[in-house]
């Protein structure tokens, strides 16, 4: 496990890369001196916090890419921690500024002020969820840019076709099973056999295990009828096919591009069957009101790809001669 933070003696210690750092409670006790009647505990309490932060965020992407059988990538770790380290001291200086309500009761200590504090306190605490969320989504990308074998399968994978394959493949044994399971029950039931060795039969005629087969054979109190539904698996791997159907066809087509005079010059329009993106490349910056009609229309700014760019789709082949519409409409205005 990667550590990249240690506190001991009421020090922490912070060295990520070429980033160090050092904070002694001491050095931070004073900004919570209005808040608490303990503030040496609420210093150690704020140092050993932002250590477990920056540990588990260590963690986090040595096993993600561990899994990726990449090397560690030292400069995003590093990247966070000196991020991290700075949104949490400008949260703690927020939080100097507040005041507990027993000082703002009896000093008559004006509360609308104290409260605009505290807001301002609140924001700077959700900017470091948000900065830990963002990072830890932004590592998982990089580490498997195509998702994991869990997770949808995005158009864009080298390998999605044979992906959903594999699915289809999958989810039609498994319709099989279900199938075979339930002739075994219904003839079962005829014969007046026990839940029991329905189970049995189904788990060693069918590969299921015996768990599956006892959640289609063991009635709930709102079931009338042993047996497994196959209309979700069904209608799952209709919608595989259909995929597949469209990726080949898209595959097929390959890339494609044109170029469109627009009110922002000449803009490429470009279908990339390889990311499986449709994209509009403007030769500069797109001003607001385009960027706008961009972002109406599902666009989004890819600066890797240096386009703006959404799925490549009939919907997004749509959108883009809408985007192309509305603005050489608003140029011919």
């Amino acid at each position: 496990m990667m550590k990249i933070a240690a506190l001991e003696n009421n020090i922490l210690a912070i060295v990520a890369g070429t980033f160090a750092a050092t904070i002694a409670a001491e050095d931070i006790e004073p900004q919570f001196h209005a808040l608490t009647h303990f503030p040496d505990r609420r210093a150690r309490s704020e140092l050993a916090d932002l250590a477990e932060r920056l540990n588990q965020f260590g963690a986090h992407v040595v096993e993600l890419w561990n899994k990726a059988c990449e090397p560690i990538p030292e400069a995003e770790i590093e990247a966070f921690a000196r991020r991290h380290v700075d949104l949490t001291r400008r949260y703690w200086a927020a939080e100097g500024r507040c005041m507990n309500w027993f000082i703002t009761g009896p000093a008559r200590f004006p509360v609308a002020r104290n409260e605009k504090r505290m807001r301002i306190s609140d924001a700077r605490r959700a900017d470091l969820k948000a900065h830990e969320a963002m990072a830890r989504k932004s590592a998982k990308r990089k580490a498997v840019p195509h998702g994991t074998d869990d997770e949808p399968i995005r158009s864009g994978d080298p390998v999605a076709m044979q992906r959903i394959v594999t699915r289809i493949e999958e989810t039609a044994l498994s319709i099989d099973r279900m199938k075979a399971a339930n002739a075994i029950i219904r003839r079962m039931e005829k014969d007046l056999a026990t839940e029991e060795d329905m189970i049995a039969a189904v788990a060693a005629n069918t590969g299921l295990s015996p768990e599956a087969a006892a959640r289609s054979i063991k009635l709930a109190p709102w079931q009338s009828r042993r047996g497994f539904s196959t209309t979700n698996s069904r209608a799952e791997l209709r919608r595989l096919q259909q995929r597949l159907a469209a990726l080949a066809r898209m595959k097929e087509r390959g890339n494609q591009s044109q170029e469109v005079e627009t009110s922002a010059g000449a803009v490429e329009i470009k279908e990339n069957a390889d990311i499986a993106r449709i994209q509009l490349l403007f030769p500069g910056k797109p001003d607001g009101p385009t960027r706008r009609v961009l972002n109406a229309n599902g666009f989004r700014w890819s600066p890797s790809q240096g386009a703006w760019q959404r799925h490549l789709n009939e919907a997004g082949r749509y959108a883009a001669q809408r985007v192309l519409k509305t603005i050489s409409g608003a140029s011919a205005a």
